[in-house]
């Protein structure tokens, strides 16, 4: 099951649209489709008739629904995020969870300095430890990044590590092709 994972809940949508769930054996609407996927169950939805998935497409009449309704404002999607969605695709949400991650960094830093203010009065001369401070707050932000289920500082350096590779070994790969005669068999080695 291609989209979600392999303990996804199928869900199958007949030529008449309705959506089947195949795990409670009933119809599902699309606001059920909703509350499961709030509720954190991964869910994959395929066309009965043709086999494809069109779990992307389910999800996306969600949020049309869900922005029509109006039902909880804290929640709606925000146009800006809309656009960026459609303008730059799966870029688009790299792109926000790196511009949050600096704005952690920044309201972290201010956090510090306020502490740092508070705990030290003027005129008092005690010893301060940044260090432990930076190291405490750094470990708060990650264990709430953990229960949220999003990439911490850690988890964005190692993707980060692994892009940087997979594009000096792409160099590297386009390099020995172009330097190769134009005869040679260019089929990468296995």
């Amino acid at each position: 099951m291609g989209y979600s994972g392999a303990m996804a809940i199928l869900i199958k949508r007949y030529a008449n649209r309705k959506l089947y769930n195949t795990e409670s054996s009933r119809y599902i609407t699309l606001r059920g489709i909703s509350e499961l996927v709030r509720e954190g169950h991964d869910i994959c939805v395929i066309d009965n008739e043709t086999g494809e998935e069109i779990t992307p497409i389910v999800l996306s009449q969600i949020l049309v629904d869900d922005q029509k309704e109006n039902r909880d404002r804290d929640s709606a999607v925000s146009g800006t995020l809309l656009a960026e969605l459609i303008q730059r695709g799966g870029d688009a949400l790299y792109s926000l969870v790196r511009r949050g991650v600096g704005d952690v960094e920044t309201n972290l830093n201010e956090m510090r300095d306020n502490v740092k203010r508070w705990m030290r009065p003027p005129g008092e001369a005690g010893r301060f430890d940044a260090a432990e401070l930076r190291e405490t707050v750094h470990g708060a932000v990650e264990r709430v990044l953990r229960v949220a289920d999003l990439p911490t500082r850690g988890d964005l350096e190692a993707l980060n590590k692994n892009l940087e590779r997979l594009a000096a070994a792409l160099e590297s790969f386009e390099a020995r092709l172009s330097s190769s005669p134009s005869g040679e068999d260019r089929t990468p080695p296995r």
